[in-house]
């Protein structure tokens, strides 16, 4: 918290251009409520009996969400006239196009691609659900929204499963606690995005697919999970429905024998890569396969564009970002900014970067022991998906947008906890080196923000 105030403070006073007080507010109120709850609900629920935990975990997450949909719609409504983000596109755009396909639907037309005006397949997924979602509530923005309220708090639960079921009880309520209070999680059940469902679909697989490796019995009802999320994933973002795919076949080479028997994974595989041959022979998803592959062909041309993009916007120095600067970056995530860019979206999430920031430290240390104690084979599913997605963000240009690292927090979370509960005296020593190595970095790239705009 006091180092959030430094920065700010730092920022204010050597480069001017002082953020309006509303988003000073927000960030140090974002700050102070995530970090002060985080430490005070571990306190509080560590000794509570399993069954009760796990109520507390998704009644607490899911109240929090839904007071933040209330109170963002307003918040948006006062700041834009509109109950959207500022300078939205997207999301106006799912908005109308799903009316008219809950339109289509109250009809009596059933005929789903008939409904749908947008030509790629993964913005299908997104108009799809809130289509019928206003079919039933007759085209409620808020309605859409609680439904992200709901999944988001089902997403913590099932976070505290996979630590569970990953590392010792300690570990996992750390992890659940840090969900439900986690900025990242919240704000996107607050938009008209996708974000907050692909983020529960990327934890129900890893959970479906965790569950599937490690369990005594071989279910079939979560082989059928684990096909039905990935294939419902083209349908929201190609490259990431890929990277899941990959990662768990990683996990079937990879996973140690100790906590799956190799006959499992061996089944397990040929099943999912059978099934999934021929999903993507059919005809709906030859437009979603070509553009995954076309996606990881070109992607020296696609970080080049994109930086040229960033560079026409008005930062003419994104144009020397090359890999090798957001290899690392991505890692630690969007970094807060802390000057006055004009940037509204972005600035609104200060306090919900730093946050992440914070914590990729203790996601480091438990890859550190993981890799100390030759335990990373027992959690091959988790690493494989977060590495794939960090390889393709630093690949594609968006290594730095907080959009696609939303992707990665439940992990950050999840590795986090571990490696929380297992820091000593040593490890908490270097945290404070992080946080001196964090506050520079984000300094320097407030720093980089004006100077690149000109405005030093």
């Amino acid at each position: 918290m006091l180092l959030y105030i430094m920065l700010l403070s730092a920022a204010t006073i050597f480069f001017g251009h002082i953020l309006p007080l509303v988003w000073i507010i927000i960030g140090i109120g974002t700050v102070f409520l995530s970090f002060y709850y985080f430490s005070r609900l571990s306190i509080k629920w560590a000794n509570l009996p399993e069954r009760i935990f796990r109520k507390r975990i998704f009644w607490t997450a899911l109240w929090i969400r839904v007071g933040y949909v209330f109170a963002s719609y307003v918040f948006f409504l006062i700041m834009t006239d509109i109950p959207f983000e500022f300078d939205t596109a997207d999301a106006r755009m799912y908005h109308h196009h799903s009316i008219r396909f809950a339109k289509g639907i109250l009809e009596g037309n059933f005929d789903i691609p008939s409904l749908i005006y947008f030509q790629k397949l993964a913005s299908w997924g997104i108009v799809i659900v809130m289509g019928f979602v206003y079919s039933v509530f007759f085209d409620s923005i808020i309605a859409f929204r609680l439904v992200n309220a709901l999944l988001g708090a089902w997403a913590c639960v099932l976070i505290y499963d996979i630590a569970r079921r990953s590392f010792d009880l300690n570990a996992a309520r750390i992890s659940a606690v840090m969900a439900v209070v986690a900025p990242p999680l919240i704000y996107y059940c607050g938009l008209h995005l996708k974000e907050a469902i692909i983020l529960f679909m990327v934890v129900f697989f890893i959970n479906v697919g965790d569950r599937l490796l490690k369990e005594r019995r071989l279910m079939l009802r979560d082989l059928a999970l684990l096909i039905i999320a990935a294939s419902v994933m083209l349908f929201f973002r190609n490259a990431l429905a890929v990277a899941l795919i990959i990662s768990f076949m990683a996990s079937v080479l990879l996973m140690s024998g100790r906590v799956s028997q190799p006959s499992r994974r061996i089944m397990a595989g040929f099943v999912l890569v059978s099934m999934l041959v021929v999903f993507i022979n059919l005809d709906l998803v030859q437009e979603s396969r070509q553009e995954s592959l076309f996606y990881f062909g070109v992607r020296d041309v696609q970080l080049e564009h994109q930086m040229q993009m960033y560079a026409q916007r008005g930062n003419v120095l994104a144009t020397h970002a090359t890999r090798s600067i957001f290899a690392p970056l991505a890692f630690i995530g969007p970094l807060p900014t802390l000057v006055d860019t004009q940037q509204e979206n972005i600035i609104m999430l200060a306090g919900s970067m730093f946050y992440r920031n914070v914590f990729v430290f203790f996601t480091l240390f438990a890859l550190y022991y993981m890799i100390k104690q030759r335990q990373w084979h027992s959690h091959i599913l988790l690493l494989a998906v977060f590495f794939s997605w960090l390889f393709i963000l630093a690949n594609s240009g968006y290594a730095l947008q907080d959009r696609f690292h939303l992707i990665l927090m439940p992990i950050v979370i999840i590795l986090s906890g571990y490696g929380i509960s297992m820091a000593g005296k040593k490890a908490m020593g270097n945290f404070n080196l992080y946080l001196l190595f964090l506050g520079s970095l984000i300094f320097a790239w407030n720093w980089f923000k004006l100077a690149g705009r000109g405005w030093l």
